[in-house]
């Protein structure tokens, strides 16, 4: 539901702000006043179409919106909704430009109408919700049966998913067979070629390291002799001059040198430490042309692997598996080459067959509703009009079915049936959306909704009728309801006026949530002269 609106420089407001009920939300006042351009307002908002004359100099407008888990569900892909559910959604704009945002966050047009159609649906001539888009009604028919026929649709999905599943390996399997067989040698190549190498973890840069150590050899050599020559071998070296120092400290080391000795010979140790190492691989080291060809070969083998597979050898042990597991699949359909397209057949019979049987209880299911609503619609002054479900067979399986399904109306006893989104006027098309929507409940997934005028052309009786009707609605639903009918807005939980005020900046545009007493007077003025007892009923 939607829980407030502001809206800031937008036409004639200045700057109002809106906290709605839960239940049936009533707004009132004069033509003119701006009704139209509260509507426009929440439109705006919710597809980010801003009217061109009603952009003002830094204008803007916010709601505050929560939704249940599965319109959250629904719109996981476009918005990351908090756990509480939550939605902030804004539009900020200037004459030349607008920004979109939800949950702070700054989306394009595209996305703010997506998330715009599962939040409010905007009943005028003109509007586009979601019962006026066909690819919604089967969505909306597969939720019937899936709580009428679950068995059945429960079936329907595991064969759906089998099918799907086939779909997709014919899909992989080239048209030509030979080509088939070409990627699995090709494959079957790779995978020997990196398994023969068999490369290890980092050996890469192991061998590298050894083969510029084999390669340096001399090099090495020479440094390593000529460092211990001055640790110890050339006969003025590091150990005689420490050994001078040592014995130099120590007869001085009763006057306060103690700890200096107790370093020089620390130092001593050291040297005597690194002279050891250095001698002992001196030692080892030794040019072996046999190891230093071993290493630049098998170097040689992995740098190719690196550059066919990598380009690193992390790249070459993920392709290694990827190559084995296309491998798989590919054996997989050369074993199904020649039963994949009876298997699929037999699959789409038995989906057509389900599909079948859908319609069969379906019909009945959905030919109920149909009646019920039909009642809500004779109810509503409207005792000529009906709904139905239109069946149309797929040469296709899908996932809501085997059939497409429109949902159609009339509102005259000799007018053909036809798409809601053809029906002409205004009203009626709100009165017969207010029936379905009625009827259909909570397996219709928008939470609010905004009627404007639906009582249009209506007497009084009628307009009660309405009243009730969506007195009872808002016990599921939200409802915001623009309307000239007393009537109507005696079933309000909350009742809204827009009227102008003037001052010095000139005319603009107000709302106020009006108190009981405001209430009352606002009623009695839409009824005029009709005359109101003590109680506020009417004579």
């Amino acid at each position: 539901m939607i829980h407030s609106l502001a809206i800031k420089n937008f036409g004639l407001f200045k700057e109002v702000s809106i906290d709605f009920s839960e239940g049936i939300n009533v707004i009132t006042g004069e033509s003119g006043a701006g009704k139209s351009m509260l509507i426009k307002a929440l439109i705006s908002l919710i597809s980010g179409n801003i009217p061109k004359n009603l952009r003002n100099k830094n204008g803007s407008i916010s709601a505050y919106i929560t939704v249940n888990d599965e319109i959250k569900k629904e719109l996981k892909e476009f918005l990351d909704i908090s756990k509480e559910n939550e939605i902030v959604l804004s539009v900020n704009f200037n004459e030349k430009r607008s920004v979109f945002r939800a949950n702070g966050m700054i989306i394009p047009k595209s996305i703010l109408e997506k998330i715009g159609s599962y939040i409010m649906e905007v009943h005028t001539q003109d509007s586009q919700v979601l019962l006026r888009n066909p690819k919604y009604h089967n969505h909306l028919v597969y939720k019937i049966f899936k709580e009428n026929l679950e068995e059945l649709i429960i079936q329907y999905e595991e064969n759906y998913k089998k099918y799907i599943e086939l779909k997709e390996k014919l899909n992989k399997v080239p048209s030509d067979p030979s080509e088939l067989y070409r990627k699995i040698d090709i494959l079957n190549f790779q995978i020997e070629e990196i398994e023969r190498i068999d490369p290890k973890e980092n050996e890469d840069e192991i061998l590298k390291n050894e083969y510029k150590k084999l390669s340096n050899i001399e090099e090495i050599k020479s440094k390593l002799e000529k460092s211990m020559a001055i640790l110890k071998d050339n006969e003025e070296n590091i150990d005689v001059f420490i050994g001078e120092i040592i014995e130099d400290l120590s007869d001085i080391s009763s006057y306060g040198y103690s700890e200096d000795l107790n370093i020089a010979i620390s130092i001593q140790d050291m040297i005597n430490e690194l002279y050891s190492t250095l001698e002992s691989k001196l030692y080892d080291l030794e040019l072996d042309p046999e190891r230093l060809e071993e290493v630049s070969q098998r170097l040689n083998d992995i740098m190719n692997l690196k550059r066919k597979y990598g380009p690193t050898l992390e790249d070459v042990f993920l392709n290694l598996e990827k190559f084995r597991n296309e491998l798989n699949e590919l054996n997989d359909l050369e074993k199904i080459l020649s039963e994949i397209n009876p298997l699929i057949e037999k699959e789409r019979a038995v989906l057509f067959k389900i599909g079948d049987e859908i319609k069969k209880k379906g019909e009945k299911v959905l030919k109920n509703i149909e009646e019920k609503i039909k009642k809500e619609l004779y109810a509503l002054n409207m005792q000529y009009a009906e709904i139905k479900f239109e069946f149309n067979k797929l040469d296709e399986p899908k996932k809501f079915g085997v059939y497409n399904i429109r949902l159609l109306a009339k509102t005259t006893p000799q007018s053909a049936f036809m798409p809601l989104e053809k029906i002409a006027s205004g009203g009626e098309l709100s009165r017969i959306i207010l029936a379905i929507e009625k009827i259909l409940g909570e397996i219709h997934l928008v939470e609010t909704m905004l009627f404007d005028e639906i009582d249009s052309g209506v007497g009084q009786r009628i307009a009660d009728v309405i009243g009730k009707k969506l007195k009872e609605f808002s016990e599921i639903k939200q409802l915001i309801v623009i309307t000239h009918m007393p009537q109507v807005a005696h079933y309000a939980d909350k009742h809204f006026k827009i009227f102008k005020l003037e001052d010095n900046s000139g005319v603009y545009s107000q709302i106020a949530e009006l108190n009981s007493n405001d209430r009352l007077k606002e009623i009695k003025e839409m009824y005029g002269e009709i005359v109101f007892d003590k109680e506020g009923g009417i004579k």
